[in-house]
């Protein structure tokens, strides 16, 4: 860091205090980091500057006698936008060069999750398009942003609902870890060996009876999120939902009627279904364990979840819920 500017704000009063702060704190440069030092710790600032999305804040030191704020500006949430739109052309396309790629991650990087969320409410309220955000956007910054996603996760214990549909999640991945080997097996091979039709019904029937966990995110935990004002990547989640209901529903009916296909057609399908839904199902779990959950951790209050965990309890669990989860 080139430049390290200290602003001491200790023992002025509440008016003295925010005109030697604000005025510093907009004209941040980039290559500029800014330390506040506080006799208190500064929760509302830090969630109104996390929430404009241009700054990354940290820590230096957290009381108990003294706080003191590092900010420094990740890029002007305009500058960002206009970045992305003019990317878009090329991310829409079928197969994004590197060069397009590395410059998308660079520019996503310091970005959180709930900057994130509120950036792609706002490129598709300007027009962008809900597959475009989808297809390109949200898989290129979680490539950027994978490790450090899961590093600064928040973690909740049961029977807390997002501990529940993260252990409902554990259960979905082994079976689309079965279902990819399985389909990866029968890539060399013309038909099934015995034993594995039996263990691609098991996995099709485990996928299927996964709408329950579906339905308690469409019905409870999503409309929380819009309540709060996030509802683009909630919808994007959804559309993923619809895309997979019926893959799995083939899934299903083709693993428990092989006589309607010939030998051929019934390998081929398998595979097909098998590939989409064992690599764009985990991408999606992901993608909800680390951005949806994360904004919905930071956004709803303690009386929320409670709300959240009875209606979800209406609702009912899939099959294979941990009996500590449900209760």
């Amino acid at each position: 860091m080139s430049n390290v500017k200290t602003i001491d704000v200790r023992g002025l009063a509440h008016i003295e205090r925010e005109k030697l702060l604000f005025p510093n704190i907009e004209s941040l440069k980039d290559d500029e980091l800014l330390r506040l030092v506080l006799e208190f710790n500064p929760v509302p600032l830090v969630f109104m500057l996390k929430a404009q999305g241009e700054f990354k804040i940290s820590y230096e030191k957290d009381g108990p006698e003294e706080w003191i704020l590092n900010v420094k500006r990740i890029v002007a949430k305009d500058e960002l936008k206009a970045s992305l739109k003019g990317l878009f052309k090329e991310l829409k396309g079928e197969k994004v060069s590197e060069e397009t790629r590395e410059k998308t991650k660079k520019i996503l990087k310091d970005v959180d999750a709930r900057t994130l969320g509120v950036l792609e409410q706002e490129l598709m309220n300007e027009g962008v398009s809900k597959e475009d955000v989808r297809r390109s956007l949200c898989d290129i910054h979680l490539e950027s942003m994978r490790d450090n996603l899961v590093s600064k996760r928040i973690d909740v214990t049961a029977p807390h609902p997002v501990h529940t549909f993260m252990e409902e999640h554990r259960v979905i991945l082994n079976s689309l870890e079965e279902l990819g080997s399985l389909v990866e097996r029968l890539k060399g091979r013309v038909v099934l060996e015995e034993g594995e039709l039996e263990k691609l019904q098991d996995i099709a029937h485990h996928l299927v009876e996964a709408e329950s966990y579906h339905q308690r995110e469409e019905d409870v935990l999503f409309p929380k999120l819009e309540d709060h004002g996030i509802v683009e990547p909630s919808e994007i989640m959804k559309m993923d939902h619809v895309e997979f209901r019926a893959r799995k529903k083939e899934l299903y009916q083709l693993s428990h009627n092989p006589q309607d296909h010939d030998a051929e057609e019934f390998r081929r399908k398998v595979i097909e279904l098998g590939d989409y839904l064992a690599k764009e199902l985990k991408s999606h779990i992901f993608k909800e364990d680390n951005i949806i959950y994360q904004i919905a951790l930071q956004e709803l209050a303690p009386e929320e979840w409670k709300r959240v965990k009875k209606d979800c309890d209406n609702i009912g669990y899939c099959c294979f819920t941990p009996e500590d989860q449900a209760k």
